[in-house]
C-alpha cells in the first residue's frame, strides 16, 4: 500500500507511530554488548572517597577528610580501587585525569555528595542567527576541569577502562575534552558518561584539532557499548561529539559552533559515527551561519579515507531519532560505500533561506555521497534550506571500483520540504561522469522551491513516486524552475510515477 494513500504526513500520531515501528523493527538494533562489572554481595559496601578543592592528597579521602585532586583517586596506585565510587565537589580543578581502574563511578556533586548539579543540556538557549548565549561552567555548580590551554591535553582520559560511570563534570580548555577506546576491535567498555559538558576544545590555529567527546578513533581506537547523555558541546574545532565503534547510544546531546571565522576554528563535524547498530536521539546541532566551514551534522562514514592496511569498518544498522540540524552544510549525511542499510527517522533540517532571494543563505537537508547505499530518511522535514536533497561524491573515496555510483539504493521516504532554493541538488565535485544513482524519493512534499533539480551529473537512475514538486514565485519570476545544469536533460529521463508539479515552470508536453 502506498504511503500516500494513508496520508502517512497528516494522520494521527498513533498510526504514524504504528508505521514507523514496524518500519523499524525490519532495522538491526542494538545487540546490547555489555562488559559485566565487579559484583559485590548484599553485605559488601561499595568504597566510597571524596574529592574536594580543599583537602589534602595526603587525608584518607574521606568526606571529613577528602582528597584533594581527583587523579589521587583514579590514578595513583593506592587511591580508590576498581568497583569504588569516588565523588568530586563543585570547584575548579586544573589536572589531566587519566582513570587507571575499570568500574569506577565519578561523581560530581554541588554541596551535598549524591545531589544533582543543573543538566546544562536542558537549559534554554534559544539561539538564531546570531551566536546563542550558553549557561555559565559555574565551578560553584560543579566539578570544573580547566586545562588553561585548549590547544594541548586531555581532560578525560577513559582509555583501555571499562565500566566507567562519569557525572557532572564541565570540562573546558583542552585539545581532547573526554575520550575512551581501545586498539581491540572487540573490546566492550560499558561506560555511562551523564551531563559531562565540554567547551572551547583544539588548537584553532591548527589543521584539524580539537575533540569535544569522543567515544574511540577511526579505525584506531574503537568504543563499543557505552551511552552518552545530557551533553552540552560548545566550540570543539574538529569535531562534537565522536562515536567510533558498535552498540553505543547518545542521547540529548547539544553540539554548537559559534567560532566561524576560520575554517580551523570551525566545527568539521557535530555527530559523527564510524561503526555499527549505534543509535542518536533527541538531539541537536547548530552551525554559526556563513562559518568558514560549511559542517557536517549526523554524519556515518567508514574508513575510505583513511591509510591502507586498517581494519574494514561497514557502519550499519545504525539509527538516528528525533534530531534537529540547523545551520548545516551538510544535515544528515550518509558518506562512503561500506555505509548502508542505516536508518535517519524523524529529524529536522534547518536553514535561513528568506524565499525570494538570489543568495540561499546556510542550511543543507539530506546529503548522500562517495558509495553510500540502502539506506533509509523517513518523515525528514527540511526548512528554509539551501539545497534541501543533495546527491554526489568527492576524492575521498578513490579506493572505490570505477563504476561506484555517487550513492545508491537509498530512498526518501515522506520527506517534508518547507522552503528551499534547490530542491534536489546533484554535485559534480569528483566524478562527475557517473551517475547519481538509483534512488527513491517516495511519499514526499516539496513546497515553495525556486530550483527543482539542478543536474551537474548523470541522473536518469534517480526515482520519484507519489510526490508533490511545487514551485515558487518572487521578483522577476512567477513560477519555480524545473531544471537547471549540465545534464538538465537527463532529468526527463528520470523515472517519476504519480508525481505532480504545481506552480512549476515545466518543458513542454509534461
Amino acid at each position: 500500500m502506498k504511503l500516500r494513500t494513508l496520508a502517512f504526513v497528516q494522520m494521527p500520531a498513533c498510526y504514524r507511530n504504528i508505521i514507523v515501528g514496524f518500519v523499524l523493527a525490519l532495522v538491526p538494533v542494538l545487540a546490547h554488548a555489555v562488559y559485566d562489572p565487579i559484583l559485590r554481595s548484599g553485605f559488601e559496601s561499595t568504597p566510597t572517597f571524596y574529592v574536594a578543592g580543599n583537602g589534602n592528597n595526603a587525608n584518607p579521602g574521606t568526606l571529613a577528610q577528602p582528597w584533594k585532586t581527583i587523579n589521587r583517586a583514579v590514578r595513583d596506585g593506592n587511591g580508590a580501587p576498581a568497583g569504588s565510587i569516588v565523588y568530586v565537589k563543585a570547584g575548579t580543578y586544573h589536572e589531566q585525569v587519566i582513570i587507571e581502574r575499570d568500574d569506577i563511578q565519578l561523581i560530581g556533586y554541588t554541596s551535598v555528595p549524591g545531589d544533582q548539579p543543573p543538566i546544562l543540556a536542558n537549559a534554554p538557549i534559544n539561539p538564531d542567527n546570531g551566536n546563542p548565549v550558553f549557561p555559565a561552567f559555574n565551578p560553584n555548580e560543579m566539578p570544573l576541569l580547566d586545562g588553561g590551554n585548549r590547544a594541548s591535553g586531555i581532560g578525560i582520559n577513559l582509555r583501555n577502562r571499562r565500566g566507567i560511570n562519569v557525572r557532572n563534570f564541565n570540562v573546558r580548555n583542552y585539545a581532547y575534552g573526554l575520550i575512551a577506546g581501545s586498539e581491540d576491535p572487540a573490546f566492550i567498555e560499558s561506560h555511562l558518561l551523564d551531563n559531562v559538558n565540554v567547551s572551547t576544545i583544539g588548537d584553532i590555529t591548527a589543521e584539524y584539532s580539537g575533540i569535544g567527546i569522543g567515544l574511540g578513533s577511526m579505525s584506531t581506537q574503537f568504543s563499543n557499548g557505552s551511552r552518552v547523555q545530557n551533553a552540552l558541546i560548545i566550540n570543539a574545532a574538529a569535531e562534537g561529539l565522536k562515536l567510533s565503534g558498535d552498540d553505543n547510544e547518545a542521547r540529548n546531546i547539544r553540539v554548537y559552533s559559534t567560532e566561524g571565522d576560520t575554517e580551523e576554528s570551525s566545527t568539521d563535524y557535530y555527530v559523527i559515527v564510524t561503526g555499527s547498530r549505534n543509535r542518536v536521539s533527541g538531539s541537536y546541532i547548530w552551525r554559526k551561519p556563513e562559518s568558514a566551514h560549511s559542517g557536517h551534522g549526523y554524519t556515518i562514514k567508514d574508513n575510505a579515507d583513511q591509510l591502507a592496511g586498517g581494519p574494514l569498518i561497514e557502519p550499519t544498522g545504525n539509527i538516528f531519532e528525533n534530531n534537529v540540524a540547523v545551520f548545516m552544510g551538510e544535515g544528515f549525511v550518509v558518506r562512503h560505500r561500506g555505509v548502508h542499510h542505516n536508518t535517519f527517522i524523524n529529524g529536522t533540517a534547518y536553514g535561513n533561506y528568506d524565499g525570494f532571494s538570489e543568495s540561499c543563505g546556510s542550511g543543507n537537508g539530506i546529503v548522500l555521497r562517495d558509495g553510500a547505499h540502502s539506506n533509509d530518511f523517513i518523515n525528514v522535514h527540511m526548512v528554509n534550506t539551501c539545497e534541501a536533497i543533495v546527491i554526489g561524491d568527492s576524492s575521498e573515496d578513490e579506493a572505490s571500483p570505477t563504476p561506484l555510483l555517487a550513492a545508491s539504493g537509498n530512498r526518501i521516504i515522506a520527506a517534508e520540504i518547507q522552503r528551499s532554493y534547490i530542491a534536489l541538488m546533484f554535485t559534480d565535485y569528483y566524478a562527475a561522469g557517473r551517475d547519481a544513482g538509483d534512488n527513491t524519493i517516495i511519499d514526499s512534499n516539496f513546497n515553495l522551491v525556486r530550483f527543482m533539480f539542478i543536474a551537474m551529473r548523470p541522473v536518469q537512475q534517480m526515482r520519484y513516486q507519489d510526490t508533490v514538486f511545487g514551485g515558487t514565485e518572487g521578483t522577476g519570476f512567477s513560477q519555480g524552475w524545473f531544471r537547471g545544469g549540465s545534464y538538465a536533460e537527463q532529468v526527463l529521463r528520470s523515472q517519476f510515477t504519480n508525481c505532480t508539479f504545481p506552480n512549476v515552470d515545466l518543458p513542454p508536453g509534461w
